[in-house]
């Protein structure tokens, strides 16, 4: 029996190469605060909500020294390219439906993923509110791995290679760094269902700045 999805709970991914000479483009990677913004205004803010929750909207930027491409992952709608600057990108916004890929998804499954994370744990402090670490090397594996363990995934290959700190803005001139680290390998698929809640709505902090995005695909042995 065929199954028909219907479009408020299509996924849709948009990838926009960046034009790094765009002061645009400048002033939104080097906050982002700005981004976000940017992001948001993407999408019609009329749902009496933020777009960012409206539409389970998430993020991630890719670099290399010469390149920028953002990927933005959106359900029910896609973001709307004429609300750009003009400028903003160097090619045609490219989509992508993902939905296929989300019924694809079986257990005992490999794939490739990858994600942008903000791992961190709470320190207790006798009598003051629990304060937030930064995790790093070992200790960052071990909390990707609960996590994944925990969406629906369970590596079986581990990459983990920390990122510069994403820069922020909070109220107004304080500047906020946000701890990122890149995770990629291959694992197995055990719960399709919590893997599909975990790609579309993010997993870990910092999802309004372009972390939590879990990319996946499959993997050809």
């Amino acid at each position: 029996m065929t199954t028909t999805t219907t479009p408020a709970t299509t996924t849709h991914l948009a990838q926009l190469h960046l034009d790094l000479t765009n002061r645009n483009v400048l002033s939104d990677l080097r906050d982002h605060t700005n981004l976000h913004r940017r992001i948001c205004g993407l999408f019609p803010d009329n749902t009496g909500t933020a777009p960012r929750t409206a539409y389970n909207v998430l993020y991630r930027l890719e670099r290399t020294e010469n390149t920028a491409t953002l990927l933005v992952q959106s359900t029910g709608i896609t973001i709307n390219r004429t609300a750009l600057p003009a400028g903003y990108t160097t090619n045609p916004v490219e989509y992508r439906d993902l939905t296929p890929l989300l019924d694809w998804l079986t257990p005992g499954t490999a794939v490739r993923y990858r994600i942008d994370a903000n791992p961190i744990k709470a320190v207790s402090i006798p009598g003051r509110r629990g304060r937030r670490t930064a995790l790093r090397g070992d200790d960052a594996v071990i909390w990707w791995q609960q996590r994944a363990h925990r969406n629906g995934i369970e590596p079986t290959l581990i990459l983990d290679s920390p990122n510069p700190p994403v820069l922020a803005s909070r109220n107004g001139a304080q500047r906020a760094k946000i701890a990122s680290v890149r995770f990629e390998g291959i694992a197995t698929i055990t719960e399709p269902t919590a893997l599909r809640h975990a790609i579309t709505t993010g997993i870990g902090q910092g999802r309004a700045y372009g972390l939590g995005l879990l990319s996946i695909a499959p993997h050809q042995q």
